[in-house]
């Protein structure tokens, strides 16, 4: 029983790291059968389908991410719009760490597919849709510390439409890095995020991309 779930949780793991920086087209059942140690025949012995697997793997990918945004926008010790900048820092330590091992910025995984699948996979595109929300939803509530700290003066409805914006900040962010291979454009984009938090979008700083 623990080999067969060790083996699951091996392909889970091979396809969120190979995912993470290649695509879907690239992913190949054989590929992470290998990188397992799994035999391929025992493939749809653990999920029905390659899509199955994906869905798993984005879930591991939102994992080791959710625990930068935790640590990050989850310390109290600091004050929340501070929060935000080094959220941008521990993202493109992330990327740092990629670009150190393969020389190469891998982008957000989930909106990679997101873009690469478009609506060819319906179930791989609203997974990565929710997986937006979670991350949204964690941004505004560090919005909504911010105004009950006095920070932010917003309603609920403009602390939601801020966190959207922020979030996509976010993921422009990694385009950018991913397309420059340079995971500094992640963090030139953490004063804008504050901006944005702050209302005065329109006075955040000019980038070099």
């Amino acid at each position: 029983m623990g080999r067969t779930s060790n083996a699951r949780e091996g392909l889970i793991s091979a396809a969120a790291d190979e995912l993470w920086q290649g695509s879907y087209g690239s992913v190949g059942v054989g590929s992470l059968c290998a990188a397992a140690g799994v035999k391929r025949g025992s493939f749809y012995y653990f999920f029905d389908s390659k899509d199955d697997l994906v869905l798993a793997a984005l879930e591991r990918s939102w994992a080791r991410l959710r625990e930068r945004f935790d640590a990050t926008l989850g310390d109290t010790a600091v004050a929340p719009l501070q929060r935000l900048p080094r959220l941008f820092e521990a993202i493109a330590d992330l990327h740092d760490g990629f670009l150190q091992e393969t020389g190469q910025v891998p982008g957000c995984p989930f909106g990679n597919l997101g873009v690469e699948l478009g609506n060819s996979h319906p179930g791989i595109r609203e997974r990565v849709a929710a997986i937006f929300g979670r991350a949204k939803a964690r941004l505004q509530t560090v919005l909504d510390e911010a105004r009950e700290a006095g920070e932010l003066d917003a309603d609920a409805g403009e602390i939601e439409r801020r966190a959207e914006q922020i979030f996509a900040c976010l993921q422009g962010s990694q385009v950018l890095a991913k397309t420059h291979n340079d995971p500094d454009a992640i963090r030139r984009m953490a004063p804008v995020a504050v901006a944005i938090a702050c209302g005065r979008a329109e006075s955040a700083p000019a980038l070099d991309a």
